[in-house]
């Protein structure tokens, strides 16, 4: 599940606003930007919806490890073999 600020860096690595990404995600776009400044606890429902949008846009989370903290960064992208 991605943390506020996952969301905030992959919806910039996108080239989203709060409008588009709120409309994609069926949630208000002044609620998004609560979440993203940290001025509400999300639920995790709206996470995870969140996360769903992101990643179907090619979003990938990386979770916090060894190497470093959390982060975003784009899939590898899936093209089709050559025939």
């Amino acid at each position: 599940m991605p943390s506020p600020a996952q969301i905030r860096a992959a919806r910039s690595l996108l080239g989203l606003s709060r409008a588009e990404l709120a409309d994609r995600a069926a949630m208000n776009a002044k609620t998004l930007q609560r979440l993203e400044d940290g001025q509400v606890s999300p639920r995790a429902a709206t996470l995870e919806a969140l996360g769903r949008v992101l990643e179907a846009e090619g979003v990938l989370f990386l979770a916090p490890g060894a190497e470093g903290g959390e982060g975003v960064r784009r899939a590898p992208s899936r093209s089709k073999a050559p025939d």
